[in-house]
């Protein structure tokens, strides 16, 4: 028999495939572990108690579509959207709705597809089934919702126009100027739908003018308005309709970059960019080509590529259903039309799931929700990869729904990227990609996580549970003060045994005070609970369990691997900080000792424990856990392993 010691993990790889379980010699699998649950990775290395859930109230148990609405620091808002409806709620008192907003064009099947981008103090929102919104900050407490109007002037719509029908076909007017001027097309071309919309011509002068739809009478003869007078009534061949209208569809993205509003492909011009003149975010006049003039683009690529998603970052990136684009442009050269280019620069495709930009690159979700890439430019190569940040974690990869980034916090130095599968579980990323550590640990709950949002690096979440028999709907935050979910804190001027939780009738909850675990009791029907003894603050919420797992120890031996021969794990040593609760292999570690002045608090300790253990197995796995609901941080494990 021989006695390892060198067998050391610090998790910095985070929870690792177990496609990877024979990758012995992957630089990941020393520093990886089997599983990492309900724990986030450090950017030092180790991980710790993942944040508890505050609850902030119970909402309508509706499908919801989340997003963030800044205006600054101090007035921040979280918008929940939902079937018909916009749910408003102040960051600054998230406990109520501020404003609710109804008769919404959105319906329940596009929740979660509609694209939101926001200027200042106006946001809008796209979607190819209905017109873009408008929604429009009035007062601190007020919203209002309208339909994006273009700029107009002199009876002309300043808007994206394209001829839909073949180049041959032609319009002829009936008169030169006027009302009632009847517009004949030279084959069927209109429909019912059209009333209302502005038709572009370009009469045999070059003069440009645009006929206002008043009337339809059949496919091929419409009624209107001219906004000018026209050279002639001969024939046009040099004619257009709206990109955006009821016949043609609406837009699939939006977006703005280099002060323009750029509208990315409709429905029936996918691979399509409209981008406004410079700003002036309404108008799309395509002018003489001037720099500052509107542009309006098709991405010629082999095959038509639906536009899914834009970002500006460093360049306009572009995520279509077959590849990932940039326009370049640089300070010498702005965006304009006679310099704008489109380039490819790979080709796994987009799906419908937002990209966001993280850890200096645009990270998304391939269409076939195989893999989550991270799009980032090489100086080097001056061009951008997309390796895949899943590779190695891609079980924890279910049906991803949402992307979500948080960038450091005042009381958190990493940035993490979340997840939200469509199975409930939040699969959570930590990358510092100077110092090349990255890893996936993943986020569970009593019940379900349906959304996530950012707003002002503040993580909410919706979450959906089963209390008391009924599906509860709920919104809540993640906060590391909090070490219990869907839970509240309340204080008292002096010590008291009775307390309530409203929203968590009859059921188990755990409680905690200060650095005391006061354990587990269940609610009566008010959400009551009476402690034995009377205290003056308490945290009160539903348990959840960290759980850090370690990989089998392998190592080369004389007489070769180690790899299927039984093992035991002799001891244990365990690197701990800040910490009052943790358990390995079923062994509690005591945090406090006989010495100690028991009518105190106990202190969190940091120091390395070691724990011995017996029984013999092919794998030598470690599990580290907890049983009550206080701070964990674990740096690293060492393992005396007998082979």
């Amino acid at each position: 028999m021989t006695l390892l010691r060198q067998y050391v993990t610090n998790f910095s790889s985070g929870e690792l495939s177990p496609l990877l379980s024979s990758r012995l010699d992957a630089q990941a699998y020393k520093n990886g572990a089997f599983r990492l649950r309900n724990v986030r990775l450090r950017s030092q290395g180790g991980v710790t108690r993942r944040p508890g859930l505050r609850y902030h109230q119970t909402i309508s148990n509706l499908t919801y579509q989340t997003e963030a609405y800044i205006y600054d620091e101090d007035e921040a808002y979280i918008l929940l959207f939902s079937a018909g409806e916009l749910r408003i709620i102040d960051d600054s008192n998230p406990t109520v709705i501020l404003d609710t907003i109804g008769s919404c064009p959105w319906t329940a099947n596009e929740i979660g597809q509609l694209v939101v981008t926001q200027t200042g103090d106006t946001m809008f929102i796209a979607h190819p089934n209905f017109m873009i919104r408008r929604l429009t900050r009035q007062t601190a407490s007020s919203f209002s919702l309208s339909n994006f109007v273009f700029d107009s002037s002199d009876g002309m719509v300043f808007q994206p126009y394209f001829k839909f029908a073949p180049g041959s076909v032609s319009v002829t007017p009936s008169t030169t100027s006027g009302t009632n001027v009847n517009l004949t097309a030279s084959a069927p071309s209109f429909s019912a739908d059209y009333v209302g919309l502005h038709i572009k011509l370009i009469d045999s002068g070059g003069t440009e003018r645009h006929f206002q739809v008043t009337g339809y009478t059949s496919d091929t003869i419409l009624v209107g308005t001219l906004s000018g007078a026209l050279a002639n009534t001969q024939a046009i061949v040099s004619w257009a309709e709206p990109v955006l209208s009821t016949p043609r569809g609406f837009a699939r993205t939006v977006q703005f970059h280099d002060q323009r509003f750029i509208i990315g492909g409709s429905k029936d011009l996918p691979n399509f960019l409209f981008m406004s003149k410079v700003a002036e975010f309404f108008n799309f006049d395509l002018g003489n080509a001037s720099d500052s003039d509107a542009i309006q683009i098709q991405i010629a690529e082999n095959q038509v590529s639906e536009i899914k998603a834009m970002q500006s970052f460093r360049f306009l990136t572009i995520f279509t259903s077959e590849q990932e684009l940039y326009v370049p442009t640089s300070e010498n050269r702005p965006l304009a039309p006679s310099t704008i280019t489109v380039k490819k620069q790979t080709g796994f495709g987009s799906g419908t799931v937002q990209p966001e930009e993280f850890d200096g690159a645009i990270v998304f979700l391939t269409k076939s929700k195989g893999a989550v890439r991270e799009f980032v430019f090489s100086d080097i190569s001056q061009a951008y990869n997309a390796d895949s940040i899943t590779l190695l974690s891609e079980h924890l990869i279910g049906t991803p729904l949402e992307i979500e980034a948080q960038r450091e916090a005042p009381d958190q130095m990493e940035s993490y990227l979340y997840l939200v599968n469509a199975e409930g579980t939040l699969p959570v990323f930590m990358s510092i990609r100077k110092e090349t550590l990255q890893g996936w640990a993943r986020y569970e709950t009593n019940g379900l996580f349906k959304s996530i949002v950012n707003v002002n690096r503040k993580m909410y979440c919706v979450i959906e549970r089963t209390i008391n028999g009924a599906t509860i709907t709920s919104l809540e935050q993640f906060d590391n003060s909090f070490h219990l979910d869907m839970a509240t804190k309340q204080t008292n001027s002096t010590a008291q045994k009775t307390w309530t939780v409203s929203h968590l009738p009859n059921t188990a909850v755990k409680i905690k005070s200060g650095n005391y675990s006061l354990g587990e009791f269940t609610t009566n029907s008010s959400g009551q609970i009476t402690l034995v003894d009377g205290v003056k603050e308490v945290e009160i919420g539903l348990s959840y369990t960290p759980e850090i797992t370690t990989l089998p120890p392998e190592t080369q031996l004389q007489d070769g691997i180690t790899v299927g021969q039984k093992r035991r794990i002799v001891r244990t040593v365990l690197d701990i900080v800040s910490t009052l609760n943790v358990k390995a292999q079923g062994t509690k570690i005591l945090v406090r000792s006989v010495t100690d002045d028991f009518s105190l608090e106990p202190q969190p300790i940091t120091r390395r424990e070691e724990v011995f253990m017996l029984g013999w197995n092919l794998l030598g796995r470690v599990t580290i856990t907890q049983d009550e609901p206080l701070p964990l941080t674990l740096n690293g494990v060492m393992l005396e392993v007998e082979v």
